[in-house]
C-alpha cells in the first residue's frame, strides 16, 4: 500500500515537472516570436518612390535611410514604380509601409492609403522644403511668356505629378491655355520624368516644359543639360514640398521612432533626397497640402 502511494507521488511529481518545463519552453518561444501588431513584427518596412527623375530615386535617399536604420533598428527595402498611382496602390495594398510622393500625390494617398506626411527635405544650399515649377525652353527659342507656347509641343511629367502635371496645367490655365483642348497645343507629351521632359526641350523634341527646380538645378549643374542652352520663361508660385509619409497601419511607436530619426539624421552623417544633398528634414503635416487638395480641384474639374 505503502509503495502504491509512493509510486502515485512519484508520477504525480514527474507530470508537474513536466508542465513546468513546457511553461518554460512556451515563455522562451513568446519572447523569441514577435506578435503582430507589436514592434518586432516591423523589423523591415518597404518604401515606395514616384518616379520623379531618371536618376535613382532610391539611391538619392539611401544615405538618409542607412542612418535611420542605425538608429532605429529597422530596414527598408526600396520599391520603384513607373506609375504615381502605382505608389499610391502599393500603400494601400499593403505592400508599402513608407513612400516618398510628390504633394499631390500625397493627398491622394492620404485620402485613400491612410498615408500621413511627417517630414520633407531642405536642398543644400535652400532655405525652403518647398519648389517649383519651371517652364523651360530653347535658350533660341521665339517663346517669351506661357501665352506664346499656343500652338507648341509641350512636354510634361507624368499624369498626377504635382509640379509635371498639376502645377503646369493651372499655370497654363492662367494664360488662357489648356492642355485639354486639342487647339491649343500641337502636342502634349507625357515624357516619364522631370529629366525627360527637360531633355525633350533641349534635344529640340518639344518646345517647352514644366519640369521641377530640383531637377532642373540638378541636371544643369551636373553636366546633364548645358545650362547656356536652355532658359526658363516662367517660375510657378512655391509649391508644398514632396513629402516622406508613413502608413498609418504602422504602430504609433514606429512612426514616431521613424520621424524623430529622419528630422535627426543631418547630425549624423550626410543625407540625401529628392534633388541631391540635404541640409536637414523638416517636420510637415497633412494640413500642409491643403492648397494642392485645391489645385486637384481645379485641374479634376477642368474640362
Amino acid at each position: 500500500m505503502r509503495k502504491e502511494k509512493f509510486k502515485i507521488m512519484k508520477n504525480l511529481l514527474l507530470v508537474t515537472l513536466s508542465v513546468f518545463m513546457l511553461m518554460v519552453a512556451c515563455k522562451g518561444k513568446e519572447e523569441k516570436v514577435a506578435k503582430p501588431g507589436t514592434e518586432k513584427a516591423f523589423r523591415t518596412l518597404n518604401m515606395v518612390f514616384v518616379p520623379a527623375s531618371e536618376k535613382a530615386d532610391a539611391s538619392a535617399f539611401q544615405s538618409l535611410m542607412d542612418i535611420v536604420s542605425e538608429q532605429t533598428g529597422l530596414t527598408f527595402h526600396f520599391i520603384k514604380v513607373t506609375d504615381y498611382n502605382a505608389a499610391v496602390e502599393a500603400m494601400r495594398a499593403g505592400h508599402a509601409d513608407i513612400a516618398w510622393y510628390g504633394a499631390a500625390t500625397y493627398v491622394i494617398a492620404a485620402d485613400i492609403a491612410e498615408a500621413e506626411a511627417f517630414a520633407a527635405g531642405i536642398p543644400k544650399g535652400k532655405e525652403s522644403a518647398g519648389y517649383y515649377t519651371y517652364f523651360v525652353v530653347r535658350k533660341d527659342s521665339p517663346i517669351k511668356t506661357l501665352a506664346d507656347a499656343k500652338g507648341k509641343v509641350l512636354a510634361l511629367n507624368s499624369i498626377g505629378s504635382t509640379s509635371g502635371d498639376y502645377i503646369p496645367q493651372v499655370e497654363l490655365l492662367k494664360a488662357g491655355l489648356n492642355v485639354k483642348n486639342k487647339d491649343h497645343f500641337e502636342r502634349v507629351v507625357y515624357s516619364g520624368s522631370h529629366d525627360a521632359s527637360l531633355m525633350a526641350v533641349a534635344n529640340g523634341q518639344a518646345h517647352i516644359s514644366g519640369t521641377a527646380s530640383h531637377n532642373y538645378d540638378g541636371r544643369t549643374s551636373d553636366g546633364t543639360v548645358d545650362p547656356d542652352s536652355v532658359r526658363i520663361v516662367h517660375t510657378s508660385p512655391l509649391i508644398p514640398p514632396a513629402p516622406l509619409a508613413y502608413s498609418k497601419k504602422l504602430p504609433l511607436e514606429i512612426r514616431q521612432k521613424i520621424k524623430a530619426a529622419v528630422l535627426d539624421a543631418h547630425n549624423h552623417g550626410t543625407i540625401g533626397g529628392w534633388g541631391g544633398e540635404m541640409e536637414k528634414y523638416v517636420s510637415v503635416e497633412d494640413k500642409d497640402f491643403d492648397l494642392m487638395r485645391d489645385v486637384r480641384k481645379i485641374v479634376e474639374g477642368n474640362k
